[in-house]
């Protein structure tokens, strides 16, 4: 019989990163369309609603509140950009305390499945430099919802997505995905008394 399958949300739910890529996103929006010091609040309060989306979801939703047109070359700069940023403050990101033993203890009767609205690429080298990889069957980064809809694809029975923001919960309810959100270490090291 096929193990249940628990997804993962990656940052921000294993990994406390919110501060880090808040400030990360604010500079590269700023930078890669060239605005003030006068849009930082108004940057720091886009990224918070769309935290957990992929990167140029969060672009397009944050240049429309500012009624801007973002060109590719943009796009690319400011992908560019939060890339490098987030790559200076990872080790200022540090993974939740019970995040191992959760891990642990939920791979021992599930499959665990790593994603994120965050590149493919990045996702693998973050996790594998903080040696998280072997507690999950896949890694899968890029789009949260594509990465159920393959899962289910393959007859997978998905028995929650794990996740921290808004995004990740609607992700989950329109997949009718079971989800729990995680906003601190407390609610993480619940999980597994909520999934059994």
């Amino acid at each position: 019989m096929t193990r249940p399958v628990v997804v993962f949300d990656y940052d921000g739910t294993l990994v406390d990163t919110f501060a880090a890529k808040q400030a990360a996103y604010a500079r590269a929006v700023a930078e890669a369309l060239g605005l003030g010091a006068e849009h930082r609040l108004v940057l720091e309060a886009s990224y918070a609603r769309t935290s957990g989306a992929n990167r140029f979801a969060q672009l397009a939703e944050t240049a429309a509140e500012l009624s801007r047109t973002v060109t590719e070359a943009q796009r690319g700069e400011f992908s560019r950009r939060f890339s490098i940023y987030n790559a200076e403050s990872a080790d200022a990101m540090p993974e939740f305390p019970s995040a191992r033993r959760v891990l642990e203890t939920l791979g021992a009767r599930c499959d665990l499945v790593l994603t994120s609205g965050m590149p493919h690429t990045m996702l693998i080298e973050d996790a594998t430099r903080r040696s998280l990889v072997a507690y999950f069957v896949r890694v899968d980064g890029g789009d949260k919802g594509q990465a159920l809809d393959r899962l289910r694809a393959e007859g997978r029975r998905v028995a929650m997505l794990v996740g921290d923001t808004a995004h990740d919960e609607a992700v989950a309810v329109e997949r009718g995905v079971p989800f729990y959100r995680v906003c601190s270490d407390a609610d993480l090291a619940r999980l597994p008394e909520v999934v059994w």
